[in-house]
This record gives C-alpha cells, sequence and structure tokens, in this order.
C-alpha cells in the first residue's frame, strides 16, 4: 500500500519512541536538566584529578553522554520521519550546542590523563580499584599521548567540529526532500520519483520506464552536482585538518590508530578485491544472461532476476524472518519478537521521509529502526539486517557496562550481514517455488557484491578522495566524476555500459560523511559468509561462538572480538574463504536455474 504522508501510515507500522520520551515537552526538560548537569565539570577545570576524581568524573560523564544519547535518537528519528517538519531540525540545533559545551567543559580530560607519567597512570589503579572498571577507557586515552592536545587547544577543535554533522545533514535534505525528480507513467497511473522508491521503479520490467526513472534522478542531481561537490570537500578538509593538527601522518592513519586495527588487513581487502574482479564480472554477466539483456546499461542492474514478482505484506515479512532465524535459538528468536511486538520499527515510506534504512540505539532502551519497505523481497533483507543491529545491541546492553555498550564499526555490520545470508539460505531451501528458491541464492550474491567489492571499490574512491585533499587539491564535481569513473572501468571493463549519467554515484553515497566506514562491510561480510555457512552446516561450532560474539562490547578491539569466532584478520585465507562463498552461489544459481529451464 502507499502513503503519500506519515498521517496516512497506520499506527501498526509506525515507530514507539516513548522508551525514550513520552513528547517533546518531555524532551526539553530532560535537555534542561542535561544543561544543568554540565556545569557541574566546571569543579575539575584545569585541575588534576585524583583517581577518586576521575572515578566521579567518569560516572557523571557517562551519565549525561547517554541522555545525551537518548535527545539525539528521538529528535534525530522524528526529524529523519518528517524531513520538513521544522520543529525537530530546530530540536537538533538546540542539542547541538549543548554537546558542544559538554565537548568543551570535558576536553581538559584527556590532556590531563596523558600527562600523567607511567607510573603516575599506572598507580591510579592501585588506589583506586574502581577504576578497573574503566581501565580500556582510560589505557585508549594513555596511548593516544602523541596526538591529544592541551586543554585549550581541546576546546577549540571541539569548536571547529561542532557543524561536522551538517554537511551530511544538508545533503540529506537536498536529496531527500527538496528535489523534484518528476513522474514516471506506469499503466494508468504518474508515480512520483523519489528517493524511497527509485530502487522499486529501477526494477520495472519496461526498459523504457527504467531507463526514464534513472535519467530524470540523474538529471536533476547534476543540476547540483558542485553544490553536493562542494560539501563533500569541505567536510573531507576538516577531517584532513583536525587530523594534521592532531599529529597524524594523514586521516587514514587517524582512522587506523582509533580503530586498533592494522593497515595490511585493509591493503588484503583490496588486494583480494583486485585479483578477484574478474569474480565480480561474472555476477554481472549471469545477470546479463539470465535477463536475456543484449546490453547491460547501469540502469538495469537494480533488475531482480526472477520473474517472481510476489508482493509480500508487513507480516509476512516477519514471519519469514522469524522462521529462517529459529537456527539461531530460542533466546535469538524472541529478542526478534519483541522488536516486532513493541513498535521497534517505522516501516513505510513516504514523501518527507528519509529514504534507506537504519538501526540506531542508546545505551539504555533497545534500538530503533527506520527504514522505506517496499512490499518485495529486498525490504524482507532489510529488515532483517536492521534486526541484526538491533538484537546484536540488546545482547550489548545485556552484557556490558553503560561504558562498553557499543562496538566498532568494523564490527557491526556481522550481525546485520549473517541475518540476510540466513534469510535468503532459508528461502532458496524451504521454498516450494524454484524462482522463489533463485530469488533467495540471487539475494545472497547481490549481498555480497555490494558490500564486499562495490564497498571496497567506494572505499578506495573515498581515500583517493583524501590523498586528493592532502595534497592541496579540490574536490570537485568533475574530479569526483572521473573517479568514479577509473574505478568502473578498472574493476568491471565493459561488463556494464555507462553513459554520460552513469559516474554521479558519489553523490547519494551517504557513507562519504562517515569518515572511512565503508571498508567495514567489506570486512563484515567476509566474516558474516564464513559464519553464517558454519552455524547452517553446524561446523567448528561457530553457533556457540556466534552468540558469544554477539556480546561483545567496546572493550574489546575489533581483532579480540573476532577472536571469539576464531577469525584472524591478518589471515589471508578468511578472505580467500569468503571470495569462495561467492562462487559457489554463483555455481548453485546456474545449477537450478539449468534445472527449471528444463522442466
Amino acid at each position: 500500500m502507499e502513503y503519500n504522508s506519515k498521517k496516512q501510515v497506520p499506527d501498526k507500522y509506525k515507530i514507539n519512541l516513548k522508551d525514550y520520551f513520552e513528547d517533546e515537552k518531555a524532551w526539553e526538560a530532560k535537555l534542561i536538566k542535561v544543561k544543568e548537569d554540565i556545569k557541574k565539570f566546571t569543579i575539575y577545570n584545569n585541575k588534576k584529578l585524583n583517581s577518586k576524581e576521575i572515578e566521579t568524573f567518569l560516572n557523571l560523564y557517562f551519565e549525561i553522554n547517554s541522555d545525551l544519547a537518548d535527545l539525539y535518537i528521538y529528535s534525530s528519528v522524528n526529524h529523519d520521519l518528517d524531513l520538513q517538519n521544522k520543529l525537530y531540525l530546530e530540536m537538533l540545533n538546540k542539542l547541538q550546542l549543548i554537546e558542544t559545551d559538554f565537548e568543551q567543559k570535558t576536553a581538559f580530560f584527556e590532556p590531563m590523563i596523558i600527562n600523567f607519567s607511567q607510573k603516575e597512570f599506572a598507580d591510579l589503579f592501585k588506589e583506586n580499584k574502581n577504576l578497573e572498571n574503566y581501565r580500556v577507557i582510560l589505557e585508549n586515552i594513555y596511548e593516544m599521548k602523541d596526538h591529544v592536545l592541551t586543554p585549550k587547544e581541546e576546546q577549540l577543535i571541539s569548536l571547529l567540529t561542532q557543524t561536522y554533522s551538517s554537511y551530511e545533514i544538508i545533503s540529506s535534505t537536498l536529496i531527500n526532500s527538496e528535489h523534484n525528480y518528476g513522474k514516471v507513467q506506469i499503466a494508468e497511473k504518474k508515480i512520483p520519483i523519489l528517493i524511497n522508491n527509485l530502487e522499486v521503479l529501477k526494477q520495472n520490467k519496461q526498459e523504457k520506464i527504467r531507463k526514464k526513472v534513472s535519467t530524470n534522478f540523474a538529471k536533476v542531481i547534476k543540476q547540483y552536482e558542485n553544490t553536493e561537490s562542494s560539501l563533500l570537500n569541505y567536510y573531507i578538509e576538516n577531517n584532513v585538518n583536525i587530523a594534521k593538527i592532531r599529529n597524524y601522518r594523514s586521516a587514514w592513519d587517524e582512522k587506523l590508530k582509533r580503530i586498533h586495527i592494522s593497515n595490511e588487513v585493509f591493503e588484503n581487502l583490496k588486494n583480494c578485491a583486485k585479483d578477484n574482479k574478474k569474480s565480480w564480472q561474472e555476477y554481472f554477466k549471469l545477470m546479463k544472461k539470465v535477463l536475456k539483456l543484449d546490453v547491460l546499461h547501469g540502469y538495469d542492474t537494480a533488475l531482480n532476476w526472477s520473474d517472481e514478482n510476489k508482493s509480500y505484506s508487513i507480516e509476512q515479512a516477519q514471519s519469514i524472518i522469524l522462521k529462517a532465524l529459529e537456527i539461531l535459538g530460542e533466546d535469538y528468536v524472541n529478542k526478534v519478537k519483541k522488536v516486532f511486538d513493541c513498535n521497534y520499527i517505522d516501516y513505510c515510506p513516504y514523501k518527507g521521509k528519509l529514504s534507506g534504512g537504519y538501526s540506531i540505539c542508546g545505551y539504555h532502551n533497545p534500538s530503533r529502526i527506520v527504514l522505506s519497505y517496499n512490499n518485495n523481497y529486498n525490504g524482507i533483507l532489510t529488515i532483517a539486517h536492521e534486526v541484526g543491529h538491533n538484537i546484536n545491541y540488546q545482547y550489548i546492553n545485556e552484557n556490558n557496562l553503560l561504558w562498553y555498550r557499543g562496538n566498532s564499526s568494523f564490527v557491526a555490520e556481522v550481525a546485520s550481514l549473517t541475518n540476510e545470508f540466513l534469510v535468503n539460505h532459508y528461502v532458496a531451501v524451504n521454498s516450494q517455488d524454484k524462482q522463489e528458491r533463485m530469488q533467495g541464492i540471487e539475494n545472497t550474491l547481490k549481498t555480497f557484491q555490494n558490500n564486499f567489492f562495490d564497498a571496497i571499490m567506494e572505499a578506495q574512491m573515498e581515500q583517493d578522495m583524501y590523498e586528493h585533499k592532502e595534497k592541496g587539491e579540490v574536490i570537485s564535481a568533475n574530479y569526483l566524476n572521473n573517479l568514479v569513473k577509473k574505478y568502473k572501468n578498472f574493476y568491471l571493463g565493459n561488463v556494464i555500459k555507462n553513459n554520460k549519467y552513469s559516474y554521479h554515484s558519489w553523490v547519494t553515497r551517504s557513507h562519504y560523511y562517515m569518515f572511512f566506514y565503508l571498508y567495514s562491510y567489506a570486512l563484515c561480510v567476509s566474516v558474516a559468509a564464513i559464519v553464517s555457512k558454519k552455524i547452517i552446516n553446524q561446523e567448528d561450532n561457530m553457533l556457540k561462538k556466534y552468540k558469544e560474539f554477539l556480546k561483545c562490547g567496546s572493550n574489546l578491539k575489533p581483532e579480540e572480538a573476532y577472536k571469539v569466532l576464531g577469525v584472524d584478520l591478518k589471515d589471508k585465507n578468511v578472505l580467500d574463504e569468503a571470495i569462495s562463498f561467492f562462487d559457489e552461489q554463483i555455481e548453485l544459481y546456474k545449477k537450478i536455474r539449468e534445472e527449471v529451464n528444463h522442466e
């Protein structure tokens, strides 16, 4: 069913945020309280704290940080559900001022910690045993000794970075609600082209419709490419400048040190993608053959390979997901039911709602999910993906101290992508319809190629952008278009026919505002492929290991968390095994397709 506005959506498909705040009045009251609580930090200013004072400071810091997270989730989610409503944007702007004050008043803490001598730092834990609860946090600060500045300089950086999120917010608002992409005639109806129905429209079986939708969208995007490139240019320039100020060799060097992962891991990822680009090309060649196309255009790549045009209600999607995830055990399934029964998801698309999907979590309440469900199989996978994040955080929140209730992005996507693979496997094995079975395998292939090959290609482009900026160059629309062209030609050659609008994909890639997030997908999908396969085949006690892995909080570095699964990130065999998984799925698809063709 289609909805033109938020008001038309039935309540059972709307998100429930009352665990966070009853209403905007309660939000405002909490904001005022937090503003007052932040003033308590002034007693610590310009003071060298003893071990007891450090404990008291950290308790207060994380109490306020938790409140700020709740305030952000409520205002941000409501903003994304109604981008044209100025109220929630005003709330976000108010919150940003409070967050800046919080950062400024606590900016002294890290410089103070790194000024301790090694003996003084070690003695803190001897003097106050309670600080053991904070050891990982304090050690992470202390090891950044070369990159933390004076209290005054940290306050200045806090002021400089307070508008960082504005670049992505402006870009998202332009793309999602300000631009008019026109309409397309389908049967008797004129359908508006929106960012949150774009993929569905590009799946239309009529080439002229796919081409028109893609062209209309691209023409509008091209009109504003200079605005979009300017936003990205200044965002990257800010990151580059902050890295310099903090004495890092580069922005990428800063990222590596903050995530505690060796550059060798990412070089292995890039080399694996380059060495196996023929597997990626084989995927698109198979697509072209299955779709019986003389030429595979960029606007064809969203097409479903199967003739299966089955529509799934939200309730049917929930049922499939619950059955598919039974393999993970009763406790896991009960947590999924909680997500569905307690309205943790906002499902339906409409104009003025943010496109795509995400899960967002605080420190106390289970995460909330915003998505645009389009009643198709891909929509089921989006729900399963975001539910994976939600359940991961349920386990984390249940098993960790408040300040360790989180995980690195280079770990987080394993839970979501494993869910996708398990749902696809369930459908491929249990459906009585061979077309639907093929659809399950097809989407395993899509998930892998999108999160491995495509993510690595775009992550390499992001690295190039930073290197370009670090040389003092401007990141212009022309530079970005040529960059996309260069990498598409390297990885895919002439497998896909491109046109003058084919190289603007960078405009809608919001991940470029997430400071090297894309590699996390490639790393996580490699592990998720191995995990799901071993759970399905009941190998290597993987289910038990996986449940323990889901509990891992931010007190563990990514490589430590992966060791719980028995995975060594530096081992190239991990990536080889993941590529083998992808190649096996291609061959399995060919086999079932041949069976169908001979019936």
